[in-house]
């Protein structure tokens, strides 16, 4: 009876020990598989890291060349600026050497015609007082007789010296303006008859209105 009642613990003390085995592979199939777990897990993080370490460079680098081209940039910037300016300030130059050599010529230019009409009246007196004047043809009409003679005879007595003389150029300034604004304003006369004619009569007043280093400081001050 006892025997028989021993044999189901006998039959399974030795299915557990034909377990053994199995569970053990069991265990260390579950050991490599949670140590692969955990190297998957370590080596995932250590990637990451890796990763973010190779951007981050990355980052740093794009970084570094974006300022070194902004650099460069503002480099350019700066060098078109200062061409800029420099082109402006030297155009600048030549508009004011422009203008400067512009203004002395026109200078020069007034100069030399003024000489050449102070001639032309000195000329026209010289001529007047050895009495052969020549007047253009639109002073010779007859109408305007009784101004050539008071003229004429101004010129001819004229002494530029003399104690008359502040008289004579007030009375030649004054007859010799009259008449150019007659002649300017008569339609009658052909232009270029009217522009010969009215340069006569500027130099007449030009003549009047010179004052010789001869003239005593007391005719300057009468003829002021």
């Amino acid at each position: 009876m006892t025997r028989t009642a021993n044999i189901p613990t006998i039959s399974l003390y030795f299915a557990v020990l034909a377990a053994l085995p199995v569970i053990g592979a069991a265990e260390a199939t579950a050991q490599v598989v949670a140590y692969h777990h955990r190297s998957t897990v370590f080596g995932d993080h250590a990637a990451g890291a890796a990763e973010l370490v190779r951007a981050y460079g990355a980052f740093l680098r794009d970084e570094a060349a974006a300022a070194q081209q902004w650099v460069s940039v503002a480099a350019a910037r700066d060098q078109l600026y200062y061409q800029r300016g420099e082109y402006h300030y030297r155009l600048k130059q030549l508009e004011q050497q422009y203008i400067q050599q512009k203004a002395a010529r026109n200078r020069e230019r007034q100069q030399l015609n003024a000489a050449a009409e102070e001639a032309a009246a000195e000329r026209l007196l010289q001529s007047t007082q050895h009495g052969v004047p020549v007047w253009p043809a639109a002073l010779q009409q007859p109408k305007f007789a009784g101004s050539m003679t008071l003229i004429e005879s101004l010129l001819q007595n004229w002494s530029a010296e003399g104690a008359a003389s502040p008289a004579y150029r007030r009375a030649l300034a004054t007859e010799a303006g009259v008449l150019r604004a007659r002649v300017a304003a008569d339609t009658t006369i052909d232009f270029n008859g009217r522009v010969e004619a009215v340069r006569t009569l500027k130099r007449l007043q030009l003549l009047a209105e010179r004052i010789p280093d001869a003239v005593p400081s007391e005719s300057r001050l009468a003829m002021q």
